[in-house]
């Protein structure tokens, strides 16, 4: 399968079906799509193959779990710590995603907390490895959502 028809018109529909509710049966896709439950477990068979298709997640809302504070941290690294930051990051809870960005700030970090206070005592452990920038989240414009 090359790559332009990895997600033909068809297929972008199951990603996007998949995408809204991944529980959905390949039945119930079939209906919405008008293939019958054989083709679309193929194609979804042929997208996980072909590396379209990398997981199946649940979401949550982590303020209904008790962490209403979200904020994005901006993270420049002191030079020779990029690895024992990157072990120190992976080992934090309160961290929901870490990522490697270009320019003078090498990562950007997604917390989510319970407190201001909690928040505070985070950016403390990162302040022996990084000079931190941080941005409290205070609403979501676009929800995550499917490329294409």
């Amino acid at each position: 399968m090359t790559m332009e028809h990895k997600v033909d018109k068809i297929n972008q529909q199951i990603l996007q079906l998949l995408w809204e509710n991944a529980r959905l049966s390949f039945a119930e896709i079939g209906k919405l799509v008008h293939l019958s439950a054989p083709a679309v477990a193929e194609r979804v068979r042929k997208m996980e193959s072909a590396g379209v298709i990398t997981g199946y997640r649940v979401q949550v809302d982590p303020a209904a779990m008790g962490f209403p504070i979200s904020a994005f941290v901006l993270v420049q690294v002191f030079h020779g710590q990029e690895a024992a930051f990157v072990a120190f990051v992976q080992q934090q809870p309160e961290v929901v995603s870490c990522v490697n960005v270009t320019g003078e700030k090498a990562f950007l970090v997604k917390t989510a907390v319970s407190t201001i206070t909690q928040l505070d005592n985070l950016l403390d452990r990162f302040a022996a490895l990084s000079e931190t920038s941080t941005m409290i989240l205070l609403s979501t414009i676009v929800e995550p959502r499917l490329v294409g």
